[in-house]
């Protein structure tokens, strides 16, 4: 019974077309927890205190931003907060896809680190995604940014669906130690944008987005990036088929990707140095685009077919080591 109190002391019902912003907020000021019902609730940017939690009932609860908000994000986390069984919405119709990030985001974990100040007031520890669905955000579905370089300031999403967004994974800048397991982001501007370093990518899709997977240090300068992981993800169909799966410019801390599929899609590398890509499947129409002068590996890859096209700059520079086509035919450059 007293369970069933706190539950009722936490619920926030549906008022169609009011901004319902302040109820959730003074539920998860007041009790730490907020929890919805059924229904779209309008919200101009939930900001969660630390230590809260907010769910709902799975994909019938949605909370949509307020579409006459040209910036800002459904929710914003802070430190210990977790976001979990909601359906994140950017729009109530599919969205065009931006050329380039916009600033409406789903789930925003925001930061104020520097590299001179990066333990500050600011810090942002230890969050949680789980179970959500995030739709029609010209953003990112779940952006990081400026959360720093201390291992506890990071996000752990698992179990979520991202799609018709600007990009699915945004991590733009300075934003170290987040882990994605079980991430499904398909049909967005970009899958992913990892501009952090020590993030990790397990078991997640990058498919059907018009540029599956980048990291830019050369553009988008960001202090510590790349040298992270990618695990058993895909990244399939990028681009109507003929786009690039995989863009690293100036990854130079390096990055390991295994146990991999990519199939018609591309891969393009510049100034980068120590990428493996170790026991990938690789299927057909692909081509590899490699500038630079500092290692980048194969080992242990299987190709549908041999690749269209491998473009090195440096041969000295590219590994091939017991790579074959499915008939037997080793990869060489």
């Amino acid at each position: 019974m007293q369970e069933m109190s706190v539950l009722q002391d936490c619920f926030v019902a549906n008022i169609p077309g009011k901004d319902m912003t302040a109820a959730i907020e003074e539920k998860l000021n007041t009790y730490g927890a907020c929890c919805l019902g059924s229904g779209t609730y309008l919200v101009s940017g939930v900001r969660m205190p630390p230590n809260a939690t907010l769910s709902g009932l799975g994909r019938c609860t949605r909370l949509l931003l307020d579409p006459a908000l040209e910036a800002g994000s459904t929710v914003s986390m802070d430190a210990f907060c977790c976001v979990k069984d909601l359906f994140l919405c950017g729009a109530e119709q599919k969205i065009e896809l931006p050329e380039e990030p916009g600033a409406r985001h789903g789930i925003l974990y925001r930061g104020t680190a520097t590299t001179k100040d990066w333990m500050g007031e600011g810090l942002k520890l230890n969050a949680i995604i789980s179970g959500c669905w995030i739709s029609g955000y010209n953003g990112g579905g779940i952006t990081c940014v400026d959360t720093g370089y201390y291992i506890r300031a990071s996000l752990t999403a698992t179990n979520c669906h991202i799609f018709n967004c600007g990009t699915g994974l945004n991590i733009s800048h300075f934003s170290e130690y987040h882990a994605f397991t079980n991430i499904q982001c398909c049909e967005n501007g970009y899958g992913c944008i990892n501009n952090g370093g020590n993030n990790k990518f397990v078991n997640c899709a990058f498919d059907g987005n018009r540029l599956g997977f980048m990291i830019d240090n050369l553009r988008i300068k960001s202090p510590n990036h790349s040298h992270g992981s990618v695990v058993g993800c895909s990244f399939n169909h990028t681009d109507n088929n003929k786009g690039i799966g995989i863009l690293l410019l100036g990854a130079t801390n390096g990055y390991i990707f295994s146990g991999c599929q990519m199939f018609y899609s591309r891969i393009v590398i510049e100034a980068s140095a120590a990428i493996a890509f170790n026991a990938i499947n690789f299927g057909r129409l692909m081509d590899i685009e490699i500038k630079g002068d500092e290692l980048i590996a194969f080992s242990d890859c299987v190709f549908g077919g041999v690749p269209a096209r491998i473009a090195v700059s440096n041969p000295a520079a590219v590994k091939f080591s017991g790579c074959y086509t499915r008939h037997g035919k080793e990869i060489r450059i």
